[in-house]
């Protein structure tokens, strides 16, 4: 049994804890939660910190009999004093009571990062959510936005918000964007009731939207037009699976750099005054200066689509054609017929070009040769293969290419084995930190 000597001596060795309680606060915030709940049986000062320190609860954090069980997390919000970092639920499903009253406690807190994604059935998000207004990032799944988002919402440090099996109305989207200036980065990952969406934002860099690959009479009605009216920040504008749209409409977005996925299932493309129905062009133009990247999806890698979409960025660097996963409608054979006009980034800018799915079929082929033939400042032609890309092939393709008489100097030509997938890119492109969010993993 120890004396109070004893005790006293252990403290007096205890230098972990002699250091400022700020820095300490600081160490707490940033261990998981049942790891920084035990500390407090260190000694008098940290059972003094923890219940004051930043909080970042995390349901899977909790130890097993805990993480399930709503009443857990509500003790845990009652007992805790400071402000909150971070809330995530993925493991609880909390009734409608209890998530409206963990919100409440969370607005008190300040709280900055939510992450919900409930399993299970829809969770009906209270209005309690609307007073976080000091959140700077939101991630809802298998949600339904509550309905006065439409006229109250406001959430003014809001820099990045992900709806991601998301059930509104085409008001509360709208009324929930409206709230938030300082939006940075924005996800719709298969949002359902609002059919229409118009962007207008100051503040917006980067534009995600995903739409399901069931059929919309299964679900429910997704979004079938987007139009940026007004977005003079916006640095990239990423579709995936897109085999059912939506249209895309792009009136003003001078700063758009990455562009992509872009594919046949967009009923109406609008790119400033070019005009594309099914991506075949009804109207071309040239205004599109910024975009450096462009990614494409198709059925049968046409030569005219390409050569057409080409012309719309005339200082695009990089190209990624991937051929299509999943068919949704037979095509046609287009003619190419302007073929001797001259493509400005094919004569001065593009660098990379990645054929994702290639095969060697005739399309593919005659399309990889008008590349190899016509890019002048080519550094990098990389082709992915469906197949084995067994010697045979392989010189059979390099053959047929004429790699030889490629008109860029030092043009590193490469042929990878690609295992197939359905992941066009990562869910997180939207994050602006991720340079080339179509690069792909062999």
């Amino acid at each position: 049994m120890s004396t109070p000597n004893a005790a006293a001596a252990a403290e007096d060795t205890d230098l972990i804890g002699r250091l400022p309680d700020c820095l300490l606060s600081t160490i707490l915030s940033l261990l998981p939660l049942d790891a920084a709940a035990r500390t407090t049986i260190l000694s008098r000062q940290w059972r003094r910190l923890w219940p004051s320190t930043p909080l970042r609860l995390i349901d899977s954090d909790l130890p097993s009999p805990f993480r399930y069980h709503s009443a857990a997390i509500s003790r845990i919000l009652t007992f805790h004093r400071g402000n909150a970092i971070s809330f995530h639920i993925s493991l609880s499903r909390p009734s409608s009571a209890d998530l409206d009253s963990w919100l409440r406690i969370l607005a008190a807190k300040r709280l900055q990062e939510l992450v919900l994604q409930p399993p299970s059935e829809l969770l009906l998000l209270p209005p309690s959510l609307l007073a976080c207004r000091f959140l700077r990032s939101a991630d809802l799944t298998n949600c339904r936005l509550p309905a006065a988002a439409a006229t109250v919402a406001s959430f003014p440090h809001l820099l990045e918000l992900t709806l991601r099996y998301a059930f509104t109305t085409s008001s509360a989207l709208h009324g929930l964007l409206a709230g938030c200036p300082s939006l940075v980065s924005l996800s719709l990952d298969r949002v359902f009731g609002c059919q229409s969406l118009r962007v207008r934002s100051g503040s917006l860099r980067s534009l995600t939207v995903s739409v399901s690959l069931r059929r919309r009479e299964e679900i429910g009605e997704e979004l079938q037009d987007l139009v940026v009216e007004e977005a003079p920040l916006l640095e990239r504008l990423l579709g995936h699976d897109i085999n059912w749209g939506p249209s895309i409409h792009v009136l003003h977005a001078p700063r758009l750099e990455i562009l992509g996925y872009l594919g046949v299932g967009i009923p109406s493309l609008q790119l400033g005054s070019a005009l594309f129905h099914s991506l075949c062009s009804v109207r071309l133009a040239a205004e599109f200066r910024s975009v450096k990247t462009l990614a494409l999806e198709l059925v049968d890698p046409q030569m005219k689509l390409v050569v057409d979409l080409l012309r719309c960025f005339p200082c695009l660097e990089t190209l990624y054609i991937t051929s299509h996963m999943v068919v949704p409608r037979s095509m046609e054979t287009l003619k190419c017929n302007n073929m001797d006009d001259p493509i400005e980034c094919l004569k001065h800018h593009l660098k990379k070009v990645v054929l994702v799915g290639y095969e060697g079929q005739k399309r593919e082929l005659q399309l990889a040769m008008f590349l190899v033939s016509n890019a002048r400042v080519l550094q990098v032609m990389k082709f992915l293969c469906a197949n084995d890309c067994n010697p045979t092939w392989l010189r059979s393709q390099k053959r047929r290419l004429c790699l030889e008489n490629m008109p860029s100097l030092g043009t590193q030509v490469l042929f990878e084995v690609h295992k197939k997938s359905n992941t066009r890119f990562l869910k997180h492109a939207s994050n602006i930190s991720l340079v080339d969010p179509f690069g792909v993993k062999t």
